[in-house]
């Protein structure tokens, strides 16, 4: 029998789940697993947090993948999950899952090559520099959900309306003021690689820039996760393919009608849709 909480299975592998829901899981799992793990052995625990120096980066390659999901104490995780859950959301609901993971994992791995780079060249972080977290790939999400839908307005605290947009603005320039310090360098060099990475993909999604290779990794990443074959795709100026004859009909909803809702969206929030175009959104981001 399946236990579930808030409607979601506690399985992080069921594919019915929301991708938000399954990421909270992996992180939760992966953090009460390595808190466990680090009492007897903690050199397994140390295999998986990424060093940029590249000495270290050659001994363990994998941790550029495995330290999205290490996470230093529970006020860490409960942090990025609590940003991914509320920003991811939104994102997830109005366009469907594939983002979600391309966002978070290629942003993961954006910010932790910017910071091997960046400790490399300069030194920034010293040579026994090392990080775990998943901001990065939080810090793509919430760039990235700013970029495709910027006048969603949430309520801060339960009474300030905000649109997406300022949030990722206020966001990115308190990693800029915190990689220009002292503390913490490496933690907020990554989140700045995260969020280009969240701009540099969506931007690419909507038709507005032309990156190559972006599409071939987010299929990559999409396959690797879903375990479903990925139709090929061009860059769009929405979410679901363009490459079919006018008139196509995703899930019962036209490319004309989608465009439409999203128009929509930009101009006066999410909130303004009513129930069939958030019904016909839905259908075309499943």
């Amino acid at each position: 029998m399946a236990m579930t909480f808030l409607g979601a299975d506690l399985n992080p592998f069921n594919r019915r789940n929301p991708a938000v829901i399954n990421l909270v899981l992996i992180c939760a799992g992966v953090w009460i697993l390595t808190a466990l793990l680090g009492l007897f052995w903690p050199a397994a625990v140390s295999a998986l947090m990424f060093m940029p120096h590249l000495h270290f980066f050659i001994l363990q390659p994998w941790s550029v993948f495995t330290y999205i999901f290490l996470h230093d104490g529970f006020l860490h995780l409960f942090t990025n999950m609590l940003w991914l859950f509320f920003i991811g959301s939104i994102l997830e609901d109005m366009t469907g899952k594939k983002h979600i993971w391309r966002l978070f994992i290629s942003g993961g791995i954006s910010g932790a090559l910017l910071f091997m780079l960046l400790n490399n060249v300069f030194g920034i972080g010293g040579e026994m520099a090392s990080m775990v977290g998943a901001s990065g790939g939080v810090t793509a999400v919430i760039v990235g959900t700013a970029v495709m839908f910027p006048t969603y307005r949430i309520m801060l605290f339960g009474i300030l309306p905000i649109e997406l947009v300022w949030i990722a603005i206020f966001r990115v320039v308190l990693d800029l003021l915190g990689a220009s310090g002292t503390f913490n360098q490496g933690g907020y060099i990554c989140h700045l690689g995260g969020a280009a990475f969240g701009l540099t993909y969506m931007m690419h999604t909507k038709g507005r820039w032309h990156i190559p290779g972006v599409d071939a990794i987010g299929d990559f990443i999409q396959k690797l996760f879903s375990g479903k074959k990925i139709k090929p795709m061009r860059s769009a100026r929405v979410t679901i393919n363009n490459d079919k004859p006018s008139g196509y009909k995703k899930g019962g909803v036209s490319q004309e009608e989608i465009d439409r809702i999203l128009d929509k969206i930009n101009a006066t929030g999410y909130d303004s849709l009513t129930k069939q175009e958030k019904d016909h959104l839905f259908k075309a981001g499943e």
